[in-house]
């Protein structure tokens, strides 16, 4: 009976949460297949960039705008440009940092008009002179398993940049 009455309070939790939109990515039911995000089926965008303690960090959101349910699984891909839109640097991929990230890289279920994210972070000085560093005038980004790339109007700098696995929801962490 206690089995019996966690798996339903776990269940009504999981219902609560999502009728508020708490919860943005779940598992299909059993049985059922969900295919790959593609391309067109993801808007990207991006939280305000926040600093703190010599680091700088942003979240990148994936908001599904197609009808269906699909996936996505891995990092997005992301690179720091310049002005003239050539690239600075390649985000190194990693699953979390000290702004946070992914515990675990791992498939994503996005439902329609619900969200995925990744936390990108960077170092605001240089770690081996501790000058400055290099900062991009914008980003290009990729979400997991797509090959569109978007650029984003963010400015990052180029040392120590990271970007960590895509996660349910839109904190960027797990």
């Amino acid at each position: 009976m206690t089995l019996l009455r966690t798996q339903f309070t776990g269940l009504t939790a999981s219902v609560t949460l999502a009728a508020f939109g708490l919860i943005g990515a779940t598992a299909p039911s059993a049985g059922a297949t969900v295919s790959a995000c593609g391309n067109n089926s993801l808007k990207v965008s991006h939280t305000t960039a926040d600093a703190a303690t010599g680091h700088g960090t942003f979240v990148l959101l994936f908001r599904n705008t197609s009808p269906r349910t699909c996936t996505i699984y891995g990092y997005p891909g992301l690179d720091a440009l310049d002005a003239s839109g050539h690239v600075l640097a390649h985000a190194r991929r990693t699953l979390r940092g000290f702004a946070g990230g992914a515990h675990v890289e791992g498939t994503v279920t996005i439902r329609p008009n619900h969200y995925g994210s990744a936390r990108v972070e960077w170092l605001n000085f240089n770690p081996t002179t501790s000058g400055s560093c290099t900062f991009s005038k914008s980003v290009a980004t990729t979400a997991a398993n797509t090959a569109r790339a978007v650029r984003l109007a963010v400015s990052v700098s180029v040392c120590r940049l990271q970007v960590h696995p895509t996660v349910g929801g839109t904190s960027g962490n797990n």
